[in-house]
């Protein structure tokens, strides 16, 4: 019995043994010899956005056999080889140009010194172009303003999350064109000595989160040049009826409005008529395109209601106005703001300027404020 079995075994590992070497037979024209090659495939394939264009960028091959890449998009109708020899970087760029605002899908396939290929590495990536850059909004100036050393300083507002930085270009004294560059984390600019009475230009430059160039907009050109807060040092004032004294210490005298104490200023004398006359000499022509008044800080002592501002380079007596005073630079109702600013409708130049209050608030026969100050170029 156990030589039957026995038998039986070694027919049975016989038959295996031919079966197998029949099976290799029929498979072996399949088999490449010492198997299949694959090249090191793109690693870590990613896109990056651009304008107009894509970046890809892959792990530079550990692999020295690898020497081509191929990218391929547009579903393989368009395709672009990569010489990958002279990489000395940690990693491949591969820029896409002229591409349309949109999504794209990259396949990227190596190659050997050999020609064998690797399997397929896929990324893809969003392009932004014109449509991206008509939703942009320039950043907006709150004011700008210089000093007496012709130091411009500029204020600005609000940013949005994809602003890069702002540039302005300004003529300074000696009629040089400057630009100056603004992070989009700052609020303020210096440009210095910026020529008086002309105007700057401004623009800004975004750059999306995940995207690498930058757009700039078109340069815009500010309404104003930078304006100027005159210097109050030797100006003299006097009032058309006086003044009168306020017997707390802080006077009530014409010349207080320029002393920038706001607790400080000209009361009209009690009893004096209207139109109240305030005439101010700068000691020099300015060329004017504002200026602020500003009253007391206690509302029921606010008496305003109409002023008129005039400018000139003749003296304003302080009296009723005349003919020979010609039209005003501005003519305004107050607000009942803290600080009142006239803007003229256009600048205006002059030594001197006058202040005429034509009337009151019923059952308050006075005027009073505390400060004058003017603006320009």
């Amino acid at each position: 019995m156990k030589k039957i079995l026995y038998f039986l075994s070694v027919t049975l590992i016989t038959l295996g043994i031919f079966s197998c070497k029949d099976q290799d037979e029929v498979y072996k024209e399949f088999v490449v010899l010492n198997g299949i090659t694959y090249p090191q495939k793109a690693d870590s394939l990613r896109a990056v956005s651009g304008y107009n264009r894509l970046i890809l960028k892959w792990m530079k091959p550990m692999d020295p056999s690898v020497v081509k890449a191929r990218v391929y998009w547009n579903n393989y109708t368009d395709s672009l080889d990569v010489d990958l020899t002279n990489v000395t970087d940690d990693w491949v760029n591969v820029s896409i140009p002229d591409l349309g605002e949109g999504t794209y899908t990259f396949n990227v396939r190596t190659f050997d010194k050999d020609g064998n290929s690797s399997i397929l590495t896929e990324a893809t990536g969003t392009s932004y172009g014109e449509y991206y850059k008509i939703t942009l909004t320039e950043r907006l100036v709150e004011n700008a303003t210089r000093d007496r050393n012709y130091t411009g300083t500029i204020k600005w507002g609000a940013v949005t999350s994809d602003l890069a930085y702002t540039e302005i270009r300004y003529v300074s004294n000696s009629g040089e064109k400057k630009v100056v560059r603004m992070p989009a984390n700052q609020n303020t600019i210096e440009c210095l000595d910026a020529k008086p009475a002309v105007p700057f230009e401004f623009r800004s430059s975004f750059v999306p989160s995940s995207g690498l160039d930058t757009i700039s907009l078109d340069w815009t050109t500010y309404d104003t040049p930078f304006m100027y807060q005159f210097s109050r040092d030797d100006w003299t004032a006097e009032a058309k009826n006086g003044n009168h004294d306020w017997g707390d210490g802080k006077g009530g005298f014409p010349y207080l409005v320029f002393d920038g104490d706001k607790t400080s200023g000209w009361h009209s004398k009690v009893g004096s008529s209207f139109p109240q006359v305030f005439s101010i000499d700068m000691k020099q022509s300015q060329i004017m395109t504002s200026c602020v008044i500003v009253p007391p800080s206690q509302t029921n002592w606010r008496y305003w209601v109409d002023i008129q501002v005039y400018v000139g380079d003749k003296p304003y007596p302080a009296s009723d106005p005349d003919a020979s005073w010609g039209e005003p630079a501005a003519s305004v109702t107050y607000d009942g703001s803290s600080e009142f600013t006239i803007n003229f409708p256009e600048a205006i130049t002059g030594r001197y300027v006058a202040l005429v209050f034509p009337n009151s608030l019923p059952g308050s026969p006075y005027i009073s404020f505390m400060e004058f100050s003017a603006l320009g170029y």
